[in-house]
């Protein structure tokens, strides 16, 4: 793997977020003109049969009627998520701010990094946890937040301190949280449409139909749709998810020795923080995307050659590997 400029890393992440903001919208309006097509064309009253087009044309007026009201409430659902991140997630961490008469020096090293590429410093946080870890909260630099354990100031030295500072501030430079907060709320909207149809099965289940073909062809529609939403919400955009967070673990390894100048301590870190990362207050699967490594347990012995898959970070192993070839 290349050694990729942050700048190069910012503007992909951009792109993607872009791509997912475009691709969101069209592919809501799709399931829900799917639904409406189905309940026009196979509920239709059999003395009453119009051409193709009359349902195409019905079902495109009504989607975009039904698209109306449904996006404002995905809208002001996205903004809670991006306005009220970052307590929503100190809620789930039991993470507090710390000042710098606390700890000057964690304040002079995260100072020193920004100062190095110009940048505002963010707000500095602590976790009361004896783990290894650490994450960071936000895109803004200024309004962000980077948080250690407090275990990680203790155990770990100066220079892998740094590291690790640099390797959070990396994810704030490629807005990384806009994307994986970005990637969440698709995967609410999903949910949200999931039960919506669910409920209209159920009472179209308890109904009665005047032909029963169309109404069996109907039911099977919405229960195609209903299984292909299961299977995205549950599966594929988790996955994606994970996919993209493992990238993003190792752009920001990278950033964090482009920006120390340090391999060697990016590698003695993750070496240190490999032994305990288990952040015990975090309730929350979503975090763990965050933190620059895993904070659960590790799986089971029958799920260990599956266990990166599924998992939010790569192995430790993995990330050294890719650091050493730089």
């Amino acid at each position: 793997m290349a050694v990729i400029g942050l700048q190069s890393s910012i503007w992909s992440n951009r792109f993607k977020t872009l791509v997912l903001l475009i691709l969101f919208p069209v592919l809501v309006f799709g399931i829900v003109f799917l639904v409406i097509f189905a309940v026009f064309y196979f509920g239709k009253n059999p003395e009453l049969i119009q051409p193709m087009d009359y349902y195409l044309n019905q079902s495109i007026t009504s989607s975009i009627q039904i698209f109306t009201y449904l996006w404002p409430v995905i809208l002001i659902w996205a903004l809670i998520s991006f306005t009220f991140y970052r307590q929503i997630i100190f809620s789930f961490s039991d993470a507090r701010a710390i000042t710098r008469a606390e700890n000057p020096e964690i304040y002079n090293i995260v100072e020193n990094l920004c100062i190095s590429r110009g940048l505002a410093v963010p707000n500095i946080g602590i976790l009361e946890d004896d783990s290894l870890n650490a994450f960071a909260v936000g895109w803004n630099v200024k309004k962000s937040w980077i948080v250690f354990s407090r275990w990680i100031l203790n155990k770990l030295n100066k220079s892998e301190i740094e590291a690790v500072a640099a390797h959070e501030l990396t994810h704030i430079i490629n807005k990384d949280g806009l994307l994986l907060v970005t990637i969440i709320v698709f995967i609410g909207a999903i949910a949200a449409i999931w039960e919506i149809i669910f409920r209209t099965g159920l009472h179209m289940w308890g109904g009665k139909s005047s032909d029963g073909k169309d109404s069996g062809q109907l039911k099977l529609i919405l229960i195609l749709v209903w299984l292909a939403l299961l299977i995205l919400w549950y599966l594929v955009l988790p996955l994606v998810q994970l996919a993209v967070s493992r990238k993003r673990e190792y752009l920001a390894d990278a950033g964090s020795v482009a920006l120390t100048k340090d391999k060697a301590s990016m590698i003695s870190a993750l070496q240190n923080i490999s032994q305990d990362s288990t952040i015990e207050s975090i309730k929350k699967d979503s975090i763990s995307a965050l933190c620059i490594e895993n904070p659960f347990p590790r799986a089971t012995w029958f799920m260990n050659k599956f266990h990166e898959f599924f998992s939010t970070h790569p192995s430790v192993s993995n990330r050294i590997a890719i650091l050493e070839k730089y």
